[in-house]
């Protein structure tokens, strides 16, 4: 029973992710217009509010013998320092997690921030549609919502 009432709340949850997606699309959409810190990092953002550049990690540091390949992925988040400085200027660094992935057979990496959904994931909304559809179903069915308001309104 506390588990069904607090899910009741979760649309709140739901109604601030979709919000903060949103804004990240609002405040990527102005700053990539104008600022010369997007151009600069070669920042691209796709329709569905990710943001995503690639890093290329310079020959001292791929043809260092003292700096083995494990270790080229903490040189690549040193590198993004100021590009999520940048980014905690515009407020998403609480909004968005960042993952990379070294691209096949080169020395760069995909950078891609990712929208942070806490509380949509597919699971509501699939759950969600259960819910509805099998509502909508039994009104068709029975119509025992509309006798119930029907049977209300007499009332009055």
């Amino acid at each position: 029973m506390k588990r069904i009432f607090l899910s009741t709340f979760k649309i709140f949850g739901v109604i601030r992710d979709i919000n903060n997606f949103f804004f990240i699309k609002r405040t990527c959409k102005k700053e990539s217009i104008d600022s010369p810190i997007w151009s600069r990092n070669n920042l691209r953002i796709d329709w569905i509010g990710r943001i995503y550049t690639v890093i290329n990690l310079p020959p001292e540091v791929t043809e260092s013998k003292d700096l083995p390949k494990e270790y080229w992925p903490a040189y690549m988040i040193d590198q993004t320092k100021g590009l999520n400085e940048y980014l905690t200027q515009l407020n998403l660094s609480e909004i968005i997690i960042p993952e990379y992935q070294l691209l096949d057979g080169t020395t760069s990496y995909l950078l891609v921030y990712k929208p942070y959904f806490r509380d949509l994931t597919w699971w509501w909304i699939f759950s969600r549609a259960f819910i509805w559809t099998s509502v909508f179903i039994a009104e068709n069915k029975t119509h025992f919502l509309s006798q119930g308001i029907h049977f209300l309104i007499s009332l009055f």
